[in-house]
């Protein structure tokens, strides 16, 4: 069996240890603060609050909810999906568990059925769409929730930039309230766009402001990924190796067990066979052409203009792009290519750190180096 996974989020022994973060976010919920959680795409910020949740909190003094946000489209979506995620969180059977929704709540109806990977689910069923009232009903069903097993609730919202896309309610002006009316909830927030994280959070005329404390998850250093990895290779992968995978994948711990995934997967027939560069670089190659068509649509999305900006930041390593001769290479003009690198990083295509550029979507700028250099 395959011992690298990487399509879902990890936990258990496929979850590479980060105790330090751990233990801030221990910390930090111990001193009632709200936390955004941040860092570059794809280092692990599910997979540590899920972890957080089931091995590090203190469960005899919390109640834990989790919200993936990634796919609600309307306020009756979050209030819907925050109902169902309290159902889930509440340590009973579930015939106990449908009495006590029941009593906690006023606006909604429970029916429990079982998924097709044999989870029970609580649907509920809402007697009302008024979204102040439901989140009302929510609010004071959560205190309720708290006193009767006299823990505290830790609710956890990922993918939270979601809200920004609804435009029919301020689902942050509501949040923002009951924030402040409910002060014993304590939150975790996290995200993929960091820009709208910014806007929602650091901006003084958010209705979010200075309400959260900040926490960068970085990279898992190499040393512990290192042996993490090798590990599972049965000591098959020499450091110096996977060093190249690290620096080619710039640390993303997705796409380094993605590429282990395949690794392994096109080693297992030579388990004493130790692996080379060689072995890394085809199974890379096989990897992005395998996205190759997926990665040719985003990039026929994208306008002309954005598309030389994309081969110029590829071309220049990220950093001066304005030069002469970059302007005179790519037949573009300084105006033109800053508007395109502007829509580029509002729409989330490119991001910047330490004045460098460089393309969100590490495989797919991998790609984009195979093609453009």
């Amino acid at each position: 069996m395959n011992p690298f996974l990487y399509q879902y989020s990890c936990c258990g022994k496929n979850f590479c240890s980060r105790c330090e973060e751990l233990e801030q976010l221990n910390k930090m919920i111990l001193n009632n603060s709200n936390i955004v959680l941040y860092s570059k795409r794809k280092v692990g910020k599910t997979s540590l609050i899920k972890v957080f949740f089931s091995d590090k909190i203190d469960t005899d003094k919390y109640l834990t909810i989790y919200m993936d946000l990634f796919d609600i489209t309307n306020p009756t979506d979050f209030a819907k999906l925050l109902y169902k995620q309290i159902a889930i969180s509440i340590p009973c059977d579930y015939k106990t568990i449908l009495k006590e929704l029941k009593e906690l709540f006023n606006r909604v109806n429970f029916t429990a059925t079982m998924k097709d990977d044999g989870e029970l689910e609580f649907v509920p069923v809402l007697s009302s769409y008024n979204f102040d009232e439901l989140m009302s009903d929510i609010y004071r069903g959560i205190e309720k929730l708290s006193q009767n097993y006299d823990k505290k609730i830790v609710i956890a919202c990922d993918e939270f930039q979601q809200i920004t896309l609804i435009k029919e309610i301020k689902i942050d002006v509501i949040l923002s309230k009951l924030i402040q009316k409910y002060p014993d909830i304590n939150y975790i927030f996290t995200g993929l766009k960091r820009h709208l994280l910014t806007e929602l959070f650091s901006k003084r005329k958010s209705p979010l402001y200075d309400t959260v404390s900040l926490l960068e998850l970085k990279p898992i250093p190499i040393e512990l990924f290192y042996k993490f990895v090798n590990e599972k290779f049965n000591g098959r992968l020499d450091f110096v190796h996977f060093e190249y995978i690290y620096n080619m994948t710039d640390g993303e711990s997705k796409l380094i067990q993605e590429f282990c995934y395949y690794l392994y997967h096109d080693e297992s027939n030579n388990k004493n066979h130790k692996i080379t560069q060689e072995d890394i670089d085809k199974v890379c190659q096989v990897h992005l052409e395998s996205k190759s068509g997926y990665f040719r649509m985003l990039l026929d999305r994208l306008s002309l203009p954005q598309k030389v900006a994309l081969k110029a930041v590829i071309i220049c390593d990220g950093t001066e792009l304005y030069t002469k001769e970059t302007l005179f290479k790519l037949q573009t003009t300084k105006s033109s290519l800053n508007t395109a690198i502007r829509n580029l990083y509002k729409d989330e295509i490119i991001d910047k750190e330490n004045n460098k550029y460089y393309i969100t979507n590490r495989c797919f700028e991998l790609w984009c180096r195979k093609k453009f250099l």
